[in-house]
Formats: structure tokens, C-alpha cells, sequence
């Protein structure tokens, strides 16, 4: 690596569901000029297939062989990114509250998980990325520069959930948020395959009383040293 030139690192964050991860990590990608990639896409790219293809779930055969030949096109966007299935523009209709339910459910199939692992893997490549999920930093990039787990109380966590949603014109119960969050909390850290878990060597983060400004100060003062140049 020439000495002018800012290392290529590789940053993950980690953490339970409406921590803040997307709006951090988002933030962060623009500031630091990384690539943003949200593993939680793309298993809602293959619930969203579930969803229009339901016979490939019928088996274990069925959802390799569609794994082996699904064809994911990821676009990279500022501060974020689209995706694309036989040129058609998915990024939209993963967001889609049917689709969220069903890809908490594929995300605890072991091929899946592989499918989306490896994926994550080649679109990084050498570095140069930052991404966020619930296992970037235990399995998917154990070699990562930097490990930041974000994490906040539950009620806080539904809370901004509830806001967000309102904002996209959601009418749910925050009540009904909190419960379905702490059902995610429970699946998550108690699925045998990846179960969510603080990664070793991470920077725990509580953001229970922090705005958005205050943790991505904290976040940036983590990374910025790992790609000074050399």
C-alpha cells in the first residue's frame, strides 16, 4: 500500500434489532467514503423471492437449488445502496412488512445464512467497507479493523422503531413494536445457527441516552485512526 494512500478497512457493527445500526452505519459510509452494506437486505432480497416463489421453501433441495443460481445485482448508492433482481429494482419491496416477517424467518436457515455470508464476502472484497448486521463481526468478518456493538434498552429501541415508522406513515402501536422487537431479541440471541453476541476485541456502545450526532462522534473516534495514512 503506497504510503499516500488511507488503508482499505473493513468497520462492522453489530447489534439487536433498532439499536440504531442503518442510520449509524449509513452515516459513517458517507463520512469515511466506505461502502454501506446492510446484511439484513439481503435475506429480506430472499424472503422477498419466498414471498413470490413460495415453492423453493418447500425443501431443503428447493432452496439450494435456488440459492445456487439467485442472482442478486447490488448497486452501490451514497450513503446506501439498491438492489436488483433480473434488472428489476427490488430495493423498495423488501421494505415491505410481509417480507420483514418472513425473511426473520429464512435468516435462521443454515444455506441461507451461507448464501448471504458469502455474498457479503465478495462484494467487500480487500476492504473499504462498513457493514452492519447481527454476525458481521463474529462470522462474517472476524478479520474486521474495527467492532462496534450498538446496543440501547428495549424500550428505547421501540421507541425510535415507533417514530421511524410513523414518519413512513405507519400506524402501528408502540406497544406492538416493543413486543415484536423483543420477540426478535429472543430469536436472534437463541437461534442455533450465528446467534447474536457481543464479537471479540468489539466497542460496546450503549446509545440508550445518546442522539445519532453523539455515537457517530464515538464511532468516528474508533475508526479514524485505522485509516490514517500510513
Amino acid at each position: 500500500m503506497p504510503p499516500d494512500q488511507p488503508r482499505r478497512v473493513i468497520v462492522t457493527i453489530d447489534g439487536p434489532a433498532g439499536a440504531g445500526k442503518s442510520s449509524i452505519a449509513k452515516r459513517l459510509a458517507g463520512r469515511l467514503d466506505l461502502l454501506y452494506l446492510e446484511s439484513g437486505a439481503f435475506y429480506r432480497a430472499v424472503a422477498l423471492m419466498a414471498v413470490r416463489q413460495p415453492q423453493f421453501l418447500r425443501n431443503s433441495q428447493g432452496l439450494e437449488d435456488f440459492l445456487a443460481t439467485f442472482q442478486l445485482q447490488v448497486v452501490s448508492k451514497n450513503e446506501g445502496f439498491r438492489l436488483f433482481v433480473a434488472g428489476q429494482d427490488i430495493t423498495a419491496g423488501i421494505r415491505d412488512p410481509e417480507v420483514s416477517r418472513i425473511a426473520s424467518q429464512v435468516a435462521t436457515l443454515r444455506p441461507v445464512r451461507q448464501w448471504v455470508h458469502d455474498r457479503l464476502r465478495q462484494i467487500a472484497g480487500s476492504g473499504g467497507v462498513i457493514a452492519e448486521g447481527r454476525d458481521m463481526g463474529t462470522k462474517v468478518f472476524p478479520e474486521a479493523e474495527v467492532k462496534i456493538f450498538l446496543d440501547a434498552s428495549l424500550e428505547v429501541r421501540a421507541h425510535r422503531r415507533w417514530l421511524e415508522l410513523q414518519n413512513q406513515g405507519n400506524t402501528l402501536r408502540e406497544n406492538a413494536i416493543l413486543e415484536d422487537i423483543a420477540q426478535r431479541d429472543r430469536r436472534d440471541r437463541e437461534r442455533v445457527e450465528d446467534p447474536l453476541s457481543m464479537p471479540p476485541g468489539a466497542h460496546y456502545i450503549d446509545s440508550t441516552a445518546y442522539d445519532l450526532k453523539r455515537v457517530e462522534d464515538i464511532c468516528l473516534h474508533l475508526i479514524q485512526p485505522c485509516i490514517k495514512t500510513g
